[in-house]
């Protein structure tokens, strides 16, 4: 049975494929706490831009380290930060239109 709910919250794998030398990435699986958006609200955040978007959606991680090797908390700056990585940006991007419709891609 289907049970209508206001956007639910969910813990969503998402791998972030960071470019190496030679054409090839090196994959990483973090999570990502995701608010799943009705649609009208997706729709009018989109026309902002994807940042916008993902900066709605994203409410926590986990396994994603700072420079140091030390879990990075997850903050406004620290997201900012990792959205001007185009790699990250796009990998969560996927990521919340994946859990958006219930699908899990691996690499």
């Amino acid at each position: 049975m289907f049970t209508v709910m206001n956007n639910p919250t969910v813990w969503w794998p998402v791998v972030i494929n960071v470019p190496i030398d030679g054409g090839e990435t090196s994959n990483h699986e973090v999570s990502l706490q995701l608010e799943i958006l009705e649609e009208d609200e997706y729709d009018e955040l989109a026309l902002k831009g994807e940042k916008a978007v993902l900066k709605r959606v994203i409410k926590a991680w986990k396994h994603i380290d700072d420079i140091d090797k030390k879990p990075l908390a997850y903050s406004g700056d620290n997201l900012d930060m990792l959205l001007k990585k185009s790699f990250v940006h796009r990998s969560f991007m996927v990521g919340y239109l994946n859990a958006s419709i219930g699908a899990v891609v691996k690499n």
